[in-house]
């Protein structure tokens, strides 16, 4: 009877055994099938964070080309140029703007505030346009900066602009040069019933 009972709890234990024994060799396959799928991931991973590093390089060097075309239309009598560096850090990309002249780079306010004012109106485009936002640019005395001796060429690469991109920019401006090159021209004048808008005759 003893022995009947033991040979019993043997026989369970065995089966207990050889039950674990096919569980840790499913498991360790399942182990194995995971390793696998993870190495898969991480090389897709890596494949696709590349491509995304040239798409971001790709579109920051259209960036680029965009401005320094601006800068190198408007100030014909210089060689300027504009170059984004980018850098990574802790898995982030980092883009410094730089403006050079000649390949070298210029310290900042060495052209007092004209081209940053023309790099910062042709990034607002671009976001614009990146944006998909409607296609409206309201100005407003945003070339105060702009020398006297560059308001013809500014004035002609707007336009340029406008007409390429399909975009309506609204210039309020106090430098009566511009409107030598606008399409319409407004004016604002007092009147008995307080301002009115009236448009002038180009």
């Amino acid at each position: 009877m003893l022995i009947t009972e033991i040979q019993s709890r043997v026989d369970r234990l065995d089966g207990f055994y050889q039950a674990l024994k096919g569980q840790e060799k499913s498991l360790n396959q399942e182990m194995v099938d995971l390793k696998k799928r993870i190495d898969i991931l991480t090389k897709a991973s890596l494949v696709i964070k590349h491509l995304l590093d040239i798409m971001v390089k790709d579109e920051i060097n259209k960036m680029a080309g965009l401005v320094t075309y601006g800068l190198q239309t408007i100030f014909e009598d210089q060689e300027l140029s504009f170059k984004p560096v980018i850098s990574k850090k802790n898995d982030r990309i980092y883009i410094e703007l730089r403006t050079l002249n000649k390949g070298v780079e210029c310290e900042y306010g060495t052209y007092g505030g004209s081209v940053a004012v023309i790099e910062s109106f042709l990034l607002r485009i671009i976001c614009m346009l990146k944006m998909k936002l409607a296609r409206v640019l309201l100005l407003d005395e945003t070339f105060g900066s702009i020398s006297a001796e560059y308001i013809q060429s500014t004035s002609k690469f707007i336009g340029e602009l406008s007409n390429k991109l399909g975009l309506d920019v609204l210039l309020v401006t106090h430098e009566p040069e511009f409107k030598n090159y606008a399409n319409r021209i407004y004016r604002l004048k007092d009147s008995p019933t307080g301002v009115i808008l009236e448009r002038e005759q180009a």
